[in-house]
């Protein structure tokens, strides 16, 4: 009893600005009190519940678990690939990549028709249409994993070296590590194996629909024909153009294929997954090592414009 009055006196000279709030964290930390179950919190259980919070830790006590860990969907970091061929893979998309300048170019568009807004619809969709080209050409390409390195440069593969650790041997599947890659990576454009997955996904979903070249032809031009586009000089025309090519891919459906009336509406609900194929990581996978960093806005418009 004389050392719970002591302790009671202690909790009272204490001058902590939370000494008032006694459901505070701050005041239950210092003050020691028993938890609701009659269980004293110990310094162990606390960095277990919070180890982000402590810079060091004692060389007894051992990492905590995962499951613990309210960031433990950030825990594994990204799988970053590469080409595993990336001459011979990065010339043939580049020439895909002219065929798709070329199918633009060759749109029925009439001279009213504002070269500013097709320049801007073309760099908006490109990677899209590209990927409805690889399809068309059932192009295939082989991609292996990679390590990635502290500062997101020069990537190893795992046949050229050992496990890799970032600075201080502290592996990026621990937190906060992996939840930083992940966003570092998302906004660099850097492939990873979900990416190459998505894409793969869409070429074999093209392949089990059988489209021929006209159907690919209608869906390149509903995709290129989006009035969404930031900065049209006439959006109206453009949603008009989409709403022609839709509606010639319907009459299309209905003459090749009239005992199959889903068969329109089954291709359409094939294009939205092609928003998730982002031009960063086209550029980054097939490109990057024919343009390096030269922007590729800026190649796309002159690749559209010049002769």
């Amino acid at each position: 009893m004389g050392d719970r009055r002591n302790h009671d006196r202690n909790k009272a000279d204490c001058n902590c600005p939370d000494r008032h709030n006694k459901d505070s964290i701050l005041y239950s930390l210092l003050s020691g009190d028993p938890t609701s179950d009659g269980e004293h919190t110990s310094q162990n259980e606390e960095r277990s519940l919070i180890p982000w919070l402590h810079n060091g830790s004692p060389s007894t006590t051992t990492s905590p678990p995962t499951t613990s860990c309210p960031l433990v969907s950030c825990h594994n970091a990204p799988s970053a690939v590469r080409l595993c061929d990336p001459n011979e893979t990065c010339q043939q998309v580049a020439l895909l990549l002219l065929k798709t300048v070329q199918f633009v170019r060759t749109l029925p568009l009439d001279s009213a028709f504002p070269l500013k807004d097709r320049v801007r619809l073309f760099q908006h969709s490109w990677s899209e249409l590209l990927a409805l080209t690889m399809a068309q050409y059932q192009f295939e390409f082989q991609v292996e994993e990679v390590e990635i390195s502290p500062h997101l440069s020069s990537p190893k593969s795992e046949r050229d070296s050992q496990t890799h650790s970032p600075v201080g041997g502290t592996p990026f599947q621990l937190c906060p590590q992996g939840g930083i890659l992940k966003c570092l990576v998302a906004m660099k454009g850097i492939p990873t194996k979900c990416d190459v997955d998505t894409m793969n996904t869409f070429f074999r979903k093209c392949d089990s629909m059988l489209l021929d070249d006209k159907e690919f032809a209608y869906l390149k031009a509903t995709i290129f024909f989006s009035s969404d586009v930031p900065g049209l000089t006439n959006s109206a025309m453009v949603e008009s153009h989409q709403s022609q090519a839709q509606l010639r891919l319907g009459e299309y459906e209905t003459a090749m294929y009239p005992a199959d009336p889903l068969r329109f509406a089954h291709i359409l609900l094939s294009l939205p997954p092609l928003r998730n194929i982002r031009s960063k990581v086209v550029t980054q996978l097939f490109f990057h090592d024919l343009i390096g960093d030269a922007p590729m806005e800026e190649l796309l418009k002159q690749m559209l414009t010049n002769p």
